[in-house]
């Protein structure tokens, strides 16, 4: 079990109480404000953390948090749990939808204007490939734009902050996608 950083421990999960299959966000948040936004990650899909445990990215994401931002958020393409993305079950349309209701919901709540794009190399995953649009549409409506840190993929992607190996040190500038 991989523990958060003292007092990082999320406050916000979805949903709540949790499903040990689907996680929609994770973070913590109750010290944001308009004029001091956590910092917002949309990865491809949940592994491991929950609100009990936490995992290798997100204590990096928390870590990075910690430079500029009042808290952390944790949002993805698609809400199935799984530490293999190929291993997914086949696109399901109202899961989907559900998570773009979920980030929606949250992403108003903390007032995001920007997220960090984190999804990396999709792979084979053609669950998390179909979700991707869906995702896109709905930050583009909301007027929230995604960023990367770090340089883009050779697929147009942007980084997974912790790829295989050592961890990205996601010190920008910041690099807006689809501009």
């Amino acid at each position: 079990m991989i523990a958060y950083p003292a007092g990082q421990e999320p406050d916000y999960w979805d949903p709540d109480p949790t499903d040990p299959g689907h996680r929609f966000a994770l973070g913590r948040i109750s010290g944001c404000s308009e004029g001091s936004p956590p910092l917002v990650v949309i990865g491809m899909n949940p592994s491991h953390a929950r609100e009990t445990e936490s995992d290798r990215t997100a204590n990096h994401v928390i870590n990075v948090s910690t430079r500029e931002h009042s808290g952390w958020l944790m949002l993805n393409l698609y809400p199935e749990r799984s530490p293999n993305p190929k291993a997914l079950s086949p696109y399901d349309a109202a899961l989907s939808a559900a998570n773009c209701e979920a980030i929606e919901r949250v992403l108003e709540q903390v007032r995001a204007t920007e997220v960090l794009g984190a999804w990396g190399n999709m792979g084979c995953s053609k669950t998390v490939k179909a979700a991707l649009p869906e995702v896109r549409t709905l930050l583009d409506r909301m007027g929230v734009k995604i960023y990367t840190l770090d340089a883009l993929l050779k697929t147009g992607n942007p980084p997974h902050p912790c790829p295989r190996g050592r961890p990205l040190p996601m010190l920008g500038p910041k690099v807006f996608l689809y501009e």
